[in-house]
């Protein structure tokens, strides 16, 4: 946990962890509250996660890997081992599919993995 918060929890692997903390701070500018979680590595996933989102009942995956198979997959593999229900669950990723060159910045901000898309995928779980 890299920031505590309280109505929504943003999981970020990798890269996607420094865009996650802005998005936070300017959810926190809208008088929102935001954890981020640094999830510096998908196996074998820390059990905790999966009680930080039963305690917010909100998560964010932000990972910048195909969305399946990756972190969020994982995820909620791990929030059903556990019998947890009654998350609202949201991820982003890239989709499963063939991804076009370009710069990173346009590519991040096409698949909302830099903070404006975050943002706006959270304010959506909000």
């Amino acid at each position: 946990m890299i920031k505590e918060g309280e109505e929504i929890v943003i999981i970020a692997l990798g890269n996607c962890v420094a865009p996650s903390l802005e998005a936070a701070a300017g959810l926190e500018k809208e008088g929102r509250s935001a954890a981020v979680i640094n999830c510096r590595f998908v196996k074998p996933l820390d059990r905790k996660l999966a009680e930080t989102a039963r305690k917010v009942g909100r998560v964010l995956i932000v990972e910048e890997n195909i969305r399946q198979g990756g972190l969020g997959g994982a995820f909620l593999e791990l929030l059903n081992d556990m019998d947890i229900e009654n998350v609202r669950i949201k991820r982003i990723g890239l989709p499963d599919k063939f991804i076009e060159h370009g710069p990173s910045g346009l590519l991040r901000k096409n698949y909302y993995l830099d903070a404006e898309g975050i943002m706006q995928k959270a304010r959506e779980l909000l």
